[in-house]
């Protein structure tokens, strides 16, 4: 007897981050599936990392995601601070993409960052 998958949406992509710039300009993305598996990217795209984040973490990102609202959010928010070494992290969530300056991430997009696995290894 075939083994039917789970829901469609455990392998759909709940939400991409990718984060750029820094002091050596460096880039990396974070892709999370709707069942918690994820993968890093390099600067190149290339697979740099795999893995999955357990239940309770799962749960902290999709209501982190809620509460951050990507779709009330502007697509690039301006006037925080200047950093020129600062991070800059785009967001893809829900069909909608913020990018926003590391100075200028609200409290919400923190929780979100604070949920994902590391952008570099160790």
């Amino acid at each position: 007897m075939p083994v039917s998958p789970g829901p469609s949406s455990a392998l759909e992509r709940l939400v991409t981050v990718t984060r750029s710039g820094g002091y050596a300009g460096k880039s990396s993305t974070l892709l999370v599936k709707g069942d918690g598996s994820w993968t890093r990217l390099d600067r190149q795209m290339r697979p740099a990392g795999t893995g999955k984040l357990p239940e309770d973490r799962r749960a902290k990102l999709r209501t982190a995601l809620a509460q951050a609202d990507l779709a009330r959010l502007p697509r690039f928010p301006t006037g925080g601070p200047a950093v020129f070494d600062g991070f800059v992290y785009t967001f893809v969530h829900g069909g909608y993409e913020v990018t926003v300056a590391q100075a200028s991430l609200t409290p919400a997009l923190r929780a979100v960052l604070a949920e994902l696995p590391a952008f570099e290894e160790g």
